[in-house]
């Protein structure tokens, strides 16, 4: 199955042109923005199917007029470092409150001539952690569909899925987006990847 992402100029040029900015907000299928933002934070470590583990740090949700937030994981049984560079998107699961999607480009290994597009899900629900999920896919635009890894949302708990903490915080004034930003859908921000659930 062939993964194709919108790019960033697209979702530009149309914020731009004010295409987006006039029409009804509107919900994607399964998720939808939050107006105003809140933010998620957090970190850990996972463990892959083969049993190989994931470090990550994390953090979404938008300030100051546009996206906001990173990804920086590690693979220790490839090796593969991943970095993002932006921010496409930032949703809520209308399902799950306690549920965030992030999703943006970065490259793999500081190799800046092939962008990565990845989408993670965390969920946080409650202290101290352990019954958090984290869950993420990549996907490389230029490789029709090639996908990096896939690792489907587990559980932040020693001994079951992996161990760390992730942190849903409460909006605050700096928390804002171009108006244009709430009425941009799923595939907008994320293209076709599905969510790693």
């Amino acid at each position: 199955m062939a993964y194709r992402f919108a790019s960033t100029l697209s979702i530009a040029a149309a914020l731009a042109a004010g295409a987006l900015a006039t029409t009804a907000p509107t919900r994607a299928s399964a998720h939808m923005l939050l107006a105003p933002c809140d933010f998620v934070t957090g970190g850990g470590f996972v463990f892959k199917d083969t049993g190989g583990m994931i470090t990550f740090s994390i953090q979404g949700g938008c300030k100051n007029g546009n996206w906001w937030g990173g990804i920086n994981w590690l693979d220790h049984e490839t090796g593969l470092h991943y970095k993002s560079r932006t921010i496409t998107g930032y949703m809520m699961d209308p399902a799950d409150p306690n549920a965030r999607e992030i999703c943006g480009v970065g490259v793999i290994n500081d190799d800046n001539r092939t962008q990565v597009f990845f989408r993670a899900r965390v969920v946080d629900n409650g202290e101290p952690g352990r019954n958090d999920t984290f869950g993420i896919a990549f996907d490389n635009q230029h490789s029709a569909g090639e996908r990096f890894t896939l690792v489907t949302s587990r559980k932040l708990a020693n001994g079951e899925g992996g161990g760390g903490n992730l942190q849903l915080h409460k909006g605050n004034p700096s928390n804002t987006a171009q108006p244009g930003f709430f009425d941009l859908q799923e595939w907008q921000m994320c293209g076709d990847m599905n969510s790693p659930q």
